[in-house]
């Protein structure tokens, strides 16, 4: 099984909202004080993946 890390807390909210494959969370090693948000990836996640982007990148223009 492929993961996937997420590092905002805002696309992994999203995320669980979509009803995605969560596993586990794990300690940011480069940035004291952040989490990591690992998923399962398929290719539904990655397609609402760029559907987030593309929503974020409509919401600034």
């Amino acid at each position: 099984m492929k993961e996937k890390v997420i590092y905002k807390k805002r696309i992994f909210v999203e995320l669980v909202r979509l009803h995605h494959n969560f596993l586990h969370t794990k300690r940011n090693k480069q940035k004291e004080g952040y989490q990591i948000y690992i998923f399962e990836e398929t290719p539904e996640l990655l397609e609402d993946l760029k559907m987030l982007e593309k929503k974020k990148h409509e919401t600034i223009i």
